[in-house]
C-alpha cells in the first residue's frame, strides 16, 4: 500500500459522513520530482473537518511529499474555468478511492483549456525574458531554472496537442513527433538535462540553449493564441 493510499484510508475513517469523495492523481511517489496528490471533497470545508484532516496529513508528509487539494462538491464542479489543466489531468488519470466518483462528472471545456494554456505560456515567456535581463545567474543556475519550468512547458504542449490535433494523453515520443511538425524541437529538453549533469557547463552553450528554450515557449504561446 502506498503512503497516499494509506492517507486516503485514514482520512476516510476520520471524516466519516463529512466526506464526499477522495481521488488520487499524479505519481505514486515523489521520487521523480513530482508530487503524489489527493483530491478530497468534503460536504463543507469547516474548521472541524480541516482539524480532522491535519494529523493524518502531517504524519503522511513525514514519510513523503503529498499534495492535498480540498474542495466542496459545488466548488469542484464550478472550478473548471480556474484550474482547467489540473482538472483535465485529474479527469484523464485520476482514480476515485472513496466515496462518490466525481471525476467522471468533471467538465473541462476546451475554451477554458485554451485560455489557461495561452496564459501560462505567455507568463512563462515573460518570466524567461525578465530573468535573463535582471538576474545575474551562473550557467548552472540558468539550467536549474530551465529544468524547473520544463514540466510546465511539456504539460502545456500536451494540451495544445489535444486541442490542435485531437491527440489526448500523448506519450512523450508522440508529443515530440507532433511538436516537430510545429517546428518545435522538444529534444532540447534532453540537452538541458545532459548539460545539467556537467560540473562546469559552457556559458555560451547555456546561453544558446536558454534562448532556444525561450523561442519554443514564444512559438507555443503563438499557437495557443491562434487556436
Amino acid at each position: 500500500m502506498t503512503i497516499r493510499q494509506k492517507l486516503a484510508d485514514e482520512l476516510h475513517a476520520a471524516l466519516e459522513k463529512n466526506l464526499v469523495s477522495i481521488a488520487e492523481y499524479g505519481p505514486t511517489s515523489s521520487k521523480g520530482g513530482l508530487t503524489p496528490s489527493l483530491l478530497v471533497v468534503l460536504d463543507s470545508v469547516s474548521q472541524d473537518n480541516l482539524d480532522l484532516m491535519r494529523k493524518p496529513i502531517r504524519d503522511a508528509m513525514k514519510q513523503d511529499a503529498i499534495g492535498v487539494m480540498t474542495l466542496t462538491e459545488n466548488e469542484l464542479m464550478r472550478s473548471a474555468d480556474v484550474f482547467p489543466i489540473k482538472f483535465r489531468s485529474i479527469k484523464q488519470n485520476g482514480k476515485t478511492l472513496h466515496g462518490k466518483d466525481l471525476i467522471a462528472k468533471m467538465d473541462v471545456p476546451n475554451s477554458h483549456l485554451r485560455l489557461r494554456c495561452e496564459q501560462e505560456l505567455k507568463n512563462l515567456s515573460l518570466r524567461l525574458r525578465q530573468k535573463y535581463l535582471q538576474a545575474q545567474s551562473s550557467p548552472k543556475q540558468k539550467l536549474s531554472f530551465l529544468s524547473s519550468v520544463s514540466r510546465s512547458l511539456t504539460q502545456n504542449l500536451a494540451v495544445l496537442a489535444e486541442l490542435k490535433d485531437g491527440k489526448a494523453s500523448a506519450s512523450q515520443e508522440e508529443l515530440v513527433s507532433i511538436t516537430r511538425e510545429w517546428d518545435i524541437d522538444l529534444e532540447l529538453l534532453e540537452r538541458i538535462k545532459e548539460l545539467s549533469t556537467q560540473e562546469n557547463p559552457s556559458e555560451p552553450t547555456v546561453e544558446s540553449v536558454y534562448h532556444e528554450f525561450r523561442s519554443i515557449v514564444d512559438k507555443a504561446a503563438e499557437i495557443a493564441d491562434r487556436l
